[in-house]
């Protein structure tokens, strides 16, 4: 639900260390469904992480992390690409360990106190999550919100789309899957994170989920505020250029980077030419 949690059932695990590109290293919080990616990017001699993972994952991201960065060191920041909780689920946790701020987008901020907004909500919130919630007692609620609340340690980043204390980096609005969601783009190599408004994984199909087959596409659209915007966002994205897609979710990609993008953009607009035909009554071409 947005930003919130229903509570840490586990400890979710955290992989190897990866670096797919010059001072970018990749670790998976989480397995199979509920894979997500975090990456720890380096700039001179610091570091910073962009997205942070389930809430559940916090002490053994801590505890790799700092393995990783060595004795006494630790991220510069965190520079979330949405508030989802599998994105911002252990930003908080981690923030106020390292002492440390975490930045957003300001439209994202709506969400940061951990609470349901209704002109930010996406299917999944309307149909499932929004109804349990409110069925229950008004002390749980409270205490679901306060442990989602992550507005004593975030920020939103700077409207010129800089992105403090990385140079090299910007951040490029991505809305759709959030109002405020941003991807994060390095020029001067091509390496694209874009969050959840691009995923390598097809999260839009029992197969996708199940099998993890590499597969471009945009985001999973029960979670996805505005579908369309969402889409919109892909091609921006293909203009860019980038050489390497690092994604939220699935393995980053190297090869047919753009090409790979438009023919996403494009299989959603046919399909959304096809679904007002159907609405119309208007026959489709063959």
């Amino acid at each position: 639900m947005q930003s919130s949690e229903l509570g840490e059932v586990t400890v979710m695990r955290v992989s190897e260390p990866q670096e797919i590109a010059s001072g970018v290293v990749l670790m998976t919080t989480g397995s199979g469904p509920l894979a997500s990616n975090v990456y720890l990017v380096r700039s001179g001699p610091s570091w910073a992480m962009i997205d942070s993972g389930w809430a559940a994952s916090a002490e053994p991201l801590r505890a790799a992390v700092e393995q990783l960065l060595g004795p006494g060191e630790v991220p510069a920041a965190i520079f979330l690409t949405h508030l989802h909780p599998d994105h911002s689920g252990a930003a908080g946790t981690l923030a106020r360990t390292w002492k440390i701020p975490a930045y957003v987008h300001r439209a994202e901020l709506p969400m940061a106190a951990g609470r349901y907004v209704p002109g930010y909500s996406m299917p999944l919130d309307r149909w499932l999550v929004a109804p349990f919630v409110w069925s229950l007692p008004a002390r749980v609620r409270r205490r679901i919100e306060a442990a989602g609340d992550i507005t004593d340690v975030v920020h939103g980043l700077p409207r010129s789309g800089e992105v403090p204390g990385l140079p090299d980096w910007a951040a490029v609005p991505t809305p759709g899957h959030t109002p405020g969601h941003v991807a994060y783009w390095r020029s001067k190599d091509g390496v694209l994170m874009t969050g959840d408004a691009v995923t390598t994984v097809d999260l839009n199909s029992a197969r996708g989920l199940l099998l993890r087959a590499s597969h471009v596409s945009g985001p999973p659209w029960y979670t996805t505020w505005s579908r369309r915007t969402a889409m919109d966002s892909v091609a921006r994205l293909a203009e860019l250029g980038p050489r390497l897609l690092a994604p939220g979710h699935g393995q980053p990609i190297a090869m047919e980077v753009v090409p790979r993008l438009r023919a996403a953009a494009a299989k959603e607009k046919a399909q959304r030419m096809a679904r007002r035909r159907r609405i119309a009554g208007a026959p489709e071409a063959a």
